[in-house]
C-alpha cells in the first residue's frame, strides 16, 4: 500500500546538537502509527517537521508519493496535516467556538458568517466532547477541557493526517475514552494518525504500528499485538530497565515537618487537615477538579486560605507569598512547567542555579566555577539530556526541562517538596529514574507531597495516600495496603 505521507532520511541539527539522524518513517491510510521514545529521543522534533514548524536539515517529505516542502504550518495544513500539541495554546478571552475556528471563520461574500462558524465549531467540538459549552470563555475551563478544545481545533481543519502529542496527559478516564473513540472512528473512516504518548497501555490499545526512536534515530518497529510493555521500555532505553512497580515498604515515622489544620479556600477546598512526616512521601490522589493543585498552590503561598493554619517543624507559620515558603525550605513544582516553571529566555545553568545565587556569591561577585560544577553534577545525577549547560532551556525536551526545575530546588537544599504532576510528559524510563531518586532523597530526610492523577504512580512512590474529592479529604490510606480500585472508589465518592 502506498504511504499517504512519508519522511525519507530526515535529519535535524540545532547547532552542534543533532536532534534527528537519518530517520525514515511513513503512514498509510486508515492507520494509527505510534511514535515512542525517551525524552530527548526526537519525537517532538520530528512531528514539528511534519507540521511545518521546523524544516529538516537533510532529507525529504512525500505526500501521496509526491515530494513536498513545508515552510510554515499553513503549508502543512494545506497538505491535510495538523497537530494537536501537548502544550495548550488557546486564546483565553475568546470563546470555545471562536478558538476552534480561529483564523478559519466561514465567510459569505467576504463577511464572516458567525452562525455558520459557530455551527461548524460545535460540530467539531462534539466529535471530541459534547459536555463543553461552546460559548464559554476558554479561561473558565479546566486544563482537561482546554486540551479537548485544542484537539477539536485540530479536527476543525478537516485534515486527513492528525498528529497527537501526549493528548491524554491532562484528561480524566471519561475524557480519555471519548478521545480513543474518536481516534478509532477517524481511522475507520480513512484518516491517519501519528500518536505520541508515554502511556504504553494506550499505545498497545490504539496503534496499528509502533516506531521506536532513540537518541534521534529510528531503531526499529514493533507490532502492537506481538509486543509487551517491557519490550517497549527496554527498546526505548537500549537496555533492560528495572521498574518500580512495588509500593514502598511502610515505615512508621513520628517527626512531623508540616501540619495543615482546617485549611479552607472558598470554591476550591474545605477543611483540609493532614500531617507530613520527615522522610515521607505523602501522595495526593483524586480526579481532575478534586482540588489537589489548588491545595498545593495555597500551601506554597500562591493563593491564601480563608481559614485554617499551617505548622512547620512545630511552629505556626504565615505563608503569604511563595518567598515566605522558600525561606522555610518549602517549595512547589507546578503542573504547568512551561507557563510557571521555567524562565524561557535563560540558559539551563541560569534556570537551575538562580535561587542559589545568594549562596554562591562572594565579595567579588558570583563564583562561576562552583556554579558550573554544581550544575554539571545535578545534570549528571538526574541524567538530563543536553548539549551544553549554557544552551537555552527551551532547547530541552519537556521531560528534561522538568528535571532542571527539580534540580533547581535540590540545589537550594530544600526540606519539603510539593510536586504537582511531576512526571507528566516524561517517558517511562525517566519516570522510574525520578521516582527512584525521590525515594533516595527521602531516605536522607527530604519530605515530599506528591500530587498525581495517575493512581498507579501514586501507589508506587508514596508511603501514605490522601484522597480528595470535590475539595474535601475522603480518606488516607497506606500505600502498601491500598489498591487502584480502593483509591478510585474514594476519589469518586
Amino acid at each position: 500500500m502506498v504511504a499517504v505521507f512519508e519522511a525519507r532520511h530526515v535529519s535535524k541539527n540545532f547547532g552542534p546538537v543533532q536532534a534527528l539522524n537519518d530517520v525514515s518513517i511513513s503512514i498509510r491510510t486508515s492507520e494509527v502509527h505510534a511514535i515512542i521514545g525517551e525524552n530527548g529521543a526526537g519525537k517532538s522534533t520530528l512531528m514539528n517537521i511534519f507540521c511545518g514548524k521546523l524544516k529538516p536539515s537533510f532529507g525529504e517529505l512525500f505526500r501521496n508519493g509526491q515530494p513536498v516542502e513545508f515552510h510554515t504550518p499553513t503549508d502543512s495544513q494545506n497538505a491535510g496535516i495538523t497537530i494537536a500539541p501537548q502544550e495548550v495554546n488557546l486564546v483565553p478571552r475568546l470563546t470555545v467556538a471562536e478558538n476552534i475556528l480561529l483564523g478559519a471563520h466561514l465567510c459569505v461574500s467576504g463577511v464572516i458568517d458567525w452562525s455558520a462558524t459557530r455551527q461548524k465549531a460545535v460540530k467539531c467540538l462534539h466529535e471530541i466532547d459534547d459536555t463543553i459549552d461552546p460559548d464559554i470563555k476558554v479561561d473558565r475551563l479546566n486544563k482537561a477541557q482546554q486540551q479537548l478544545v485544542q484537539i477539536a481545533r485540530a479536527v476543525a481543519t478537516s485534515a486527513r493526517i492528525l498528529i497527537f502529542d501526549e493528548p491524554t496527559a491532562a484528561l480524566t478516564n471519561r475524557e480519555t475514552e471519548k478521545l480513543y473513540s474518536f481516534v478509532r472512528r477517524f481511522r475507520d473512516e480513512g484518516g491517519s494518525v501519528f500518536y505520541i504518548s508515554h502511556r504504553l497501555d494506550e499505545i498497545l490499545s490504539l496503534s496499528d504500528r509502533i516506531t521506536v526512536l532513540q537518541d534521534g534515530k529510528s531503531i526499529g518497529q514493533l507490532e502492537p499485538k506481538a509486543t509487551t510493555k517491557e519490550e517497549m521500555i527496554n527498546m526505548m532505553a537500549g537496555r533492560k530497565v528495572q521498574g518500580t512497580h512495588k509500593p514502598r515498604p511502610y515505615v512508621e515515622r513520628r517527626e512531623i515537618v508540616l501540619r495543615a489544620q482546617g485549611l479552607t479556600r472558598a470554591g476550591e477546598f474545605s477543611d483540609i487537615s493532614f500531617e507530613l512526616h520527615k522522610g515521607e512521601i505523602l501522595g495526593i490522589a483524586g480526579l481532575i477538579g478534586a482540588g489537589r493543585t489548588e491545595l498545593g498552590r495555597c500551601l506554597f503561598g500562591v493563593t491564601q486560605a480563608d481559614t485554617g493554619k499551617i505548622d512547620m517543624f512545630g511552629e505556626t507559620v504565615s505563608i503569604r507569598h511563595p518567598s515566605d515558603a522558600i525561606a522555610k525550605g518549602f517549595v512547589y513544582l507546578p503542573e504547568e512547567r512551561k507557563a510557571e516553571g521555567i524562565f524561557p529566555l535563560l540558559s539551563i545553568t541560569e534556570n537551575m542555579a538562580l535561587p542559589s545565587y545568594s549562596r554562591l556569591r562572594s565579595l567579588f561577585g558570583l563564583r562561576f566555577g562552583e556554579i558550573a560544577t554544581e550544575v554539571a553534577d545535578y545534570a549528571n545525577k538526574l541524567r538530563i539530556k543536553l548539549g551544553s549547560v549554557n544552551d537555552p532551556i527551551t532547547s530541552l525536551s519537556g521531560g528534561n526541562q522538568q528535571k532542571v526545575i527539580l534540580a533547581r530546588w535540590l540545589m537550594l537544599g530544600v526540606k519539603v517538596l510539593i510536586l504537582d504532576e511531576p512526571t507528566r510528559g516524561i517517558d517511562v524510563n525517566a519516570k522510574f529514574e525520578i521516582q527512584s531518586m525521590l525515594k533516595g532523597l527521602c531516605e536522607k530526610g527530604l519530605s515530599i507531597i506528591y500530587i498525581s492523577s495517575e493512581l498507579l504512580e501514586v501507589l508506587e512512590v508514596s508511603d501514605r495516600i490522601l484522597v480528595m474529592h470535590e475539595g474535601r479529604i475522603k480518606g488516607v490510606q497506606r500505600a502498601d495496603q491500598a489498591t487502584q480500585e480502593s483509591l478510585l472508589q474514594q476519589a469518586m465518592s
